[in-house]
């Protein structure tokens, strides 16, 4: 029997950043890839602390997981939503396609198990999150 999306996208999590680990040189790349992907991007973190912002990012991506997992409104994915919102970050819609290439090219590059159906499962894990962040864009929750 074929494993699942979700089993495919655990054992990738697994691979890349460990069971709750927090990976930096993976986040570094990271921020590399995405920093040059977009002009825009690279200047809305020009003024940004990147030491705490990559511990945001391990911590977002964590809320991300669970977003899917539970499909249930915890308040870190609220709080998620009104610091990428229009009242504080005022990340446009546009541009979570972006942040979501970036992480895939960098999983790309660290899983070494990374073939189409990892890259699907990263994808198909990240929607819902990218998809509530999209929408509180243009429908904040309330703070």
């Amino acid at each position: 029997m074929s494993p699942t999306y979700d089993e495919i996208f655990a054992a990738s999590f697994e691979r890349i950043l460990g069971e709750g680990a927090y990976n930096p040189e993976f986040i570094g790349r990271f921020y590399e890839l995405f920093f040059a992907a977009s002009e825009d991007v690279a200047k809305r973190f020009e003024h940004t602390d990147m030491s705490r912002q990559k511990t945001m990012l391990h911590d977002s991506l964590r809320t991300l997981v669970e977003f899917n997992q539970h499909r249930r409104l915890s308040p870190q994915m609220e709080r998620l939503a009104l610091a990428h919102g229009p009242g504080a970050a005022a990340i446009p819609p546009r541009l979570y396609a972006v942040w979501l290439d970036a992480l895939l090219a960098t999983v790309r590059e660290w899983d070494r198990e990374f073939d189409t159906q990892v890259d699907l499962a990263w994808r198909l894990t990240m929607a819902p999150g990218i998809s509530y962040l999209q929408f509180g864009y243009e429908h904040p929750p309330r703070s």
